[in-house]
């Protein structure tokens, strides 16, 4: 009898191991055929496997996580027709390969990597010779660095010149270094700014002096004198904006420069400047070799230009996220925010806010630089110019069935400013639409521009206010930014469709009324109250916040936006179509 169990046992064990074998080979066939079948065939897309909303209990073959991550990619709108972002969208096989080469150093580790230092140094001294840096008096490397992108060099741009600032404030009153800490200093700019500098107020505890400029007759550009009279001794430095984003015009650095040392003279102060050229850095400088420059100097060659920053991925080309800060000396300037680092195998200086990141940044940009190269920058931006040109020429001629022009531009016209074309929907006309209306309809044929409300929040008050002196928060205009892969060709394209648009949009009956029409009529105050709201949703059939909620009035124009396009497009689709 146990002789018979045991053979049982072991009878069983057999079968069991066999079974266990072929288990292990159905696995591994399965990991086999997932790993070579399409991902659509693949069981781990099976159910709701794709909402990776947490790390999944086991991997996927590598083909696979790519494929999904492409699939994600697909549903992003097509950045080759974005006419409204600045952002460089086209790159090269050996560029593509360069930046991989760079995600994998951490340029931090000045130890490890040398070389890759060095190659950083020499797209510093690259970029700090474009902007015409006074030379290095004893010799070696220009001051300044590479950044994650345009912002965190108008940090460290602006970080310097606080402590600067604080150097001389605590002198001047004879303070002690904890008296000092007590005294809030401020920075003066026009109200066309970046967010960059609205985060350097918010974190780095510096009020905002701005002053607004003017849309209609000086588009954007701020008036030297209004903006330096802002200025007491508190004030750490005046920012003059390079090629602002909405319009792409540049403020007058050169008047500037001119207006801050008379002040400096007369007050005994030592006010400087930082140009903030996220935009212009990598376009003036190409203009002024071309012979078709600014009036005047706007870099390092002013004597109150202290620092300059600039963006890479914008039009210096770059396909990574990367800036670029540049310091007219080191001592009492970059030296305030030098921090050095002995801990990884030597010592080593660190200029920027973040400390590990890739290298991918300076590799791309010192790749852009040699293969453009001077001439190759000055036919881009030529090229730019020129489409820029067309398209603003194209819109300046059309008109309405009523004999009048479509569009008021608002830009700085075909010469020293940024390669885009701003314009808004001629007010005379009084249309049921806006430019708002006119971005959304335009989507519909697969091109994106930038429409946008002439509002934005006071970063010296928190309150949302008007951005220009001569326009209400209420009004709207658009911009078509002109990069690099933007050809004639395009352009033209982009063209007809907006006269299609256009006809379209004159064909909505009158209940099409625009977003703005409605705003108004509502207080510009910090927050719309809540009775407005509901009032205000009513009419649009929903209401953007919960039922106990006030909302500000920049998030309630942008939620407002988003739903009225979502009730809309069916209707242009189909007309379109």
């Amino acid at each position: 009898m146990a002789s018979d169990q045991t053979a049982q046992v072991a009878s069983l064990q057999k079968e069991l191991d066999k079974t266990r074998d072929l288990v292990k080979v159905l696995a591994e066939r399965i990991k086999h055929g997932e790993a070579n079948d399409t991902i659509y065939a693949a069981s781990c897309y099976a159910g709701d496997a794709h909402n990776f909303n947490a790390i999944p209990q086991n991997g996927m073959p590598a083909k696979h996580v790519a494929n999904l991550i492409e699939d994600i990619h697909l549903c992003d709108f097509n950045p080759l027709l974005n006419t409204s972002s600045y952002v460089n969208v086209t790159s090269e096989p050996e560029e593509k390969a360069v930046a991989a080469i760079g995600a994998q150093i951490n340029i931090a580790d000045a130890s490890v990597y040398p070389a890759s230092i060095e190659l950083h140094d020499r797209v510093v001294n690259m970029i700090a010779s474009m902007w015409n840096a006074p030379v290095p008096p004893k010799g070696g490397n220009y001051s300044g660095a590479g950044t994650v992108g345009s912002t965190e060099g108008c940090l460290l741009g602006g970080l310097a010149l606080k402590f600067r600032w604080r150097e001389w404030y605590k002198k001047k009153h004879g303070l002690s270094d904890q008296q000092v800490l007590g005294v809030r200093p401020n920075l003066v700019i026009s109200s066309i700014f970046q967010a960059a500098w609205e985060k350097f107020f918010r974190f780095f505890d510096v009020e905002a002096k701005v002053i607004k400029p003017n849309l209609v007759y000086d588009k954007m550009a701020v008036n030297a004198h209004d903006l330096v009279s802002l200025c007491d001794e508190k004030t750490i430095a005046v920012v003059g904006i390079m090629g602002n984003h909405y319009n792409g015009m540049y403020d007058p650095i050169w008047e500037i420069d001119k207006e801050v040392e008379l002040l400096n003279a007369k007050m005994g102060w030592q006010i400087g400047i930082h140009v903030d050229g996220a935009s212009g850095g990598f376009i003036a400088p190409f203009q002024e070799m071309s012979g078709k420059g600014t009036p005047g100097p706007f870099d390092f060659r002013l004597k109150n230009v202290l620092t300059m920053s600039g963006s890479g991925h914008k039009f210096g080309e770059s396909i990574c996220g990367t800036g670029w800060v540049v310091f007219r000396h080191r001592e009492g300037l970059a030296s305030h925010v030098a921090t050095t680092v002995t801990y990884l195998g030597g010592s080593s200086d660190s200029l920027t806010l973040n400390f590990s990141r890739p290298a991918s940044g300076p590799y791309v940009q010192f790749y852009k630089l040699l293969r453009l190269g001077k001439e190759g920058y000055i036919s881009k931006v030529e090229n730019q110019m020129s489409v820029a040109s067309y398209l603003r020429h194209f819109l300046a001629g059309l008109r309405h069935p009523s004999g009048k022009k479509r569009f008021q531009m608002l830009d700085g016209g075909d010469t020293c400013c940024l390669p885009v074309v701003a314009a808004r929907l001629n007010p005379e006309l009084c249309l049921h639409y806006d430019d708002i209306d006119f971005q959304h309809a335009l989507s519909e044929s697969h091109w994106y521009v930038s429409g946008y409300s002439l509002g934005f929040e006071n970063p010296s008050n928190g309150k949302f206010e008007n951005l220009c002196s001569d326009e209400n928060a209420a009004t709207t205009m658009f911009r078509i930014v002109v990069k690099s892969n933007l050809t004639r060709n395009l352009a033209e394209n982009l063209a007809g469709n907006i006269e299609k648009i256009l006809a379209v949009l004159d064909d909505m009956d009158s209940g099409y009324e625009s977003i703005h029409s409605k705003l108004k009529g509502l207080a510009l105050e910090d927050e719309i109250p809540l009775k407005e709201l509901r009032e205000y949703s009513d009419s649009l059939g929903h209401l953007p916040v919960a039922p106990t909620q006030s909302l500000k009035k920049s998030q309630f124009i942008q939620q407002s936006f988003r739903k009225k396009k979502q009730q809309k497009s069916s209707i242009l689709a189909q007309n379109i179509c």
